[in-house]
C-alpha cells in the first residue's frame, strides 16, 4: 500500500515583524510554554500505530453530530421533505443499525403530526412526549434527529421552551444536510457526559457557558477532556458573546476544543466584534433560521456565536462523511489495538480527530478587507475588516464556511489525501499564522494544564501531547 503525502505545511511567505511579535505578546497573556513535540501531522494514509489495525465497525457511511441545548421542535418544515434542504426527498440519514445503537425501538419512534396547525398538531402527538422517560432516545420519523431529554421531567415536549436549540440544529443542518444530529435537551453534566461517551457520536457541538469567560470560572464542558483525548471526538465550543478572552472560556478555551467566534459573512464581511478573542475559527454569525417552538413554517434573523458554532461542527462532518465515503469506513469512531481512536479507516488510509482538525486550519478561508462593507459594518457598530497584515488577531485560523466559493471542504479533503477528492488548494497562510495559533495553543495548555485547578487536565496532561502543530 502506497503512502500519500503528509499534511503539507503552512506557506511561509512573509517575515514576522516586530509588531506581529507584539501583538502575539498581547495574545498569549504573557504566559510562555514550550510547544508540542509533534510538528506537523502525520500522513493519512498508513497504517495505525505501530501498524496495528483497527477493527471495522458495522453500518453505512454517516457522520453524527450531538447538539446539546434547549429543545428542538420536530415540527418545524426546515427539517421534512419538501424543505430547502431535502426538496425532493425525506432525510434518510437515520437506519436500522442507528437506531438499534441508540436504544430506539418502535414505542420510541413518533412521526409528528404536521396539518399546519401546531397546536392540534401536537395534542395528537403529546401522548407519545407524556410516556418518554428521561434518557430514553427517540426518532422523529422522517428528519435526520434523533432526540434524548436529561433535563428534568419535561421529556422533549418542546412547548413553553427556549427555540435556541431548534436554530441550532437547523445550522448544523444548513452546513451538512446528510448529518444525523443527536439532540441532547438539557444543558448540564448529564447530557454532556452522554454526548462525550457515547460511542456512536462524532462531533458534539456546545452554545453555552458563563459570560464574560472569567479565569476564576473557567470549567470545561464535562466529559469533553476524555472524549476527545481517548475518544477520538471533536468539540466545537461557542465563544463568548463579548470581546472577552477565548482561552478562558470553558466551552471555547481548552486546548482540546474548537473555539468559534463570528463573522458577518455576506453581511459586512467584517469580523463581529461582540464575540470572543482569539479563538481558533470564525463562522457566520448572523444567520435566517428556524427560531420557534410551536410553528411549522418560517424563520428568523439570529445573531450569535451559538449558530456560527453549529454551523462549524456541520461543516467538519461533511468533510468526515466524505472522507469516511472514500474510505469505505462504515459506523462511526474505531480503535486502532493500541487503543488509539480513528475517525474513518479504510484499505486506503485513515484519519484522526486531529489530522481532522488540522486540515481545518490549512483550509479555513481568509476572509479579504476589501469585500468589507463599511456602510453596514459602521452602521451595525460590530463588523470591523480583517487586517489583511495580521488576519490571525481577529480570525484565527480564519473562516468555516460551507459557501462553495471558499472551498472550505473540497480543501479540507485535499489537506487530507482523501483519495477521489476534488482538486482544491487551501488559502496560502504565512509565517503569522503559526506562530500565533501556536503561542495561543502554548497558552491555552498552560493555563488548563497547570493553572486551573478546576480542568479536567490540571496536572493531568496527556503523557503524549497528541495535538498537531504546524
Amino acid at each position: 500500500m502506497s503512502a500519500s503525502p503528509p499534511l503539507p505545511a503552512l506557506s511561509w511567505s512573509t517575515p514576522v515583524k516586530a509588531h506581529q511579535l507584539a501583538a502575539l505578546a498581547v495574545a498569549t497573556l504573557t504566559l510562555s510554554a514550550c510547544s508540542g513535540s509533534n510538528n506537523g501531522a502525520a500522513a493519512v494514509v498508513a497504517e495505525g500505530r505501530n501498524g496495528e489495525t483497527a477493527s471495522v465497525a458495522s453500518g453505512t457511511p454517516r457522520v453524527v453530530v450531538a447538539v446539546i441545548d434547549s429543545t428542538i421542535n420536530p415540527y418545524h418544515e426546515h427539517f421534512h421533505a419538501g424543505s430547502a434542504l431535502y426538496p425532493d426527498a425525506a432525510p434518510s440519514s437515520v437506519t436500522p443499525a442507528l437506531l438499534e445503537a441508540f436504544g430506539i425501538g418502535p414505542n420510541q419512534i413518533l412521526k409528528p403530526t404536521r396539518s399546519g396547525d401546531f397546536a392540534a398538531d401536537f395534542a395528537a402527538d403529546q401522548a407519545f412526549f407524556d410516556r418518554i422517560l428521561p434518557g430514553q432516545a427517540v426518532w422523529y420519523e422522517g428528519t435526520n434527529i434523533i432526540a434524548v431529554s436529561f433535563d428534568g421531567g419535561f421529556n422533549l415536549n418542546p412547548a413553553g421552551k427556549s427555540p435556541h436549540g431548534t436554530g441550532v440544529t437547523s445550522s448544523v443542518l444548513n452546513a451538512n444536510p446528510e448529518a444525523v444530529v443527536v439532540f441532547i435537551e438539557g444543558v448540564n453534566a448529564d447530557s454532556e457526559n452522554f454526548a462525550f461517551s457515547h460511542p456512536e457520536v462524532d462531533i458534539v457541538t456546545t452554545s453555552y457557558g458563563l459570560p464574560g469567560s472569567v479565569p476564576v470560572a473557567g470549567e470545561a464542558i464535562a466529559g469533553s477532556y476524555t472524549g476527545v483525548v481517548d475518544g477520538g471526538k471533536l468539540h466545537f465550543g461557542a465563544a463568548d458573546n463579548s470581546p472577552a478572552l477565548s482561552p478562558f472560556d470553558g466551552t471555547a478555551g481548552p486546548w482540546w476544543s474548537i473555539g468559534v467566534a463570528g463573522f458577518e459573512e455576506g453581511s459586512s464581511n467584517g469580523r463581529q466584534l461582540t464575540s470572543g478573542t482569539f479563538p481558533d475559527f470564525i463562522a457566520d454569525f448572523t444567520q435566517d433560521l428556524p427560531y420557534c417552538v410551536d410553528c411549522q413554517t418560517g424563520t428568523s434573523s439570529v445573531g450569535g456565536t451559538s449558530f456560527a458554532t453549529p454551523t462549524s461542527a456541520g461543516i467538519a462532518s461533511k468533510i468526515l462523511l466524505e472522507t469516511r465515503r472514500s474510505l469505505g469506513h462504515r459506523g462511526g469512531i474505531v480503535f486502532a489495538e493500541d487503543g488509539s481512536p480513528l475517525m474513518a479507516r479504510g484499505p486506503a488510509g485513515q484519519i484522526s480527530n486531529w489530522q481532522l482538525r488540522r486540515a481545518l486550519e490549512q483550509a479555513a478561508w481568509i476572509p479579504d478587507a476589501g469585500s468589507y462593507d463599511p456602510t453596514v459594518g459602521i452602521t451595525d457598530l460590530v463588523g470591523i475588516p480583517v487586517p489583511p497584515g495580521a488576519p490571525w488577531l481577529v480570525a484565527g485560523w480564519g473562516l468555516l464556511s460551507s459557501d462553495p466559493g471558499f472551498a472550505v471542504v473540497p480543501s479540507s479533503l485535499a489537506v487530507l489525501g482523501v483519495p477521489g477528492a476534488p482538486e482544491a488548494t487551501p488559502a496560502e497562510k504565512d509565517a503569522g499564522f503559526c506562530l500565533f495559533q501556536t503561542e495561543n495553543i502554548n497558552a491555552r495548555k498552560l493555563f488548563w494544564d497547570q493553572v486551573n485547578p478546576l480542568s479536567p487536565s490540571f496536572q493531568n496532561a496527556p503523557a503524549t501531547d497528541p495535538f498537531l502543530y504546524c
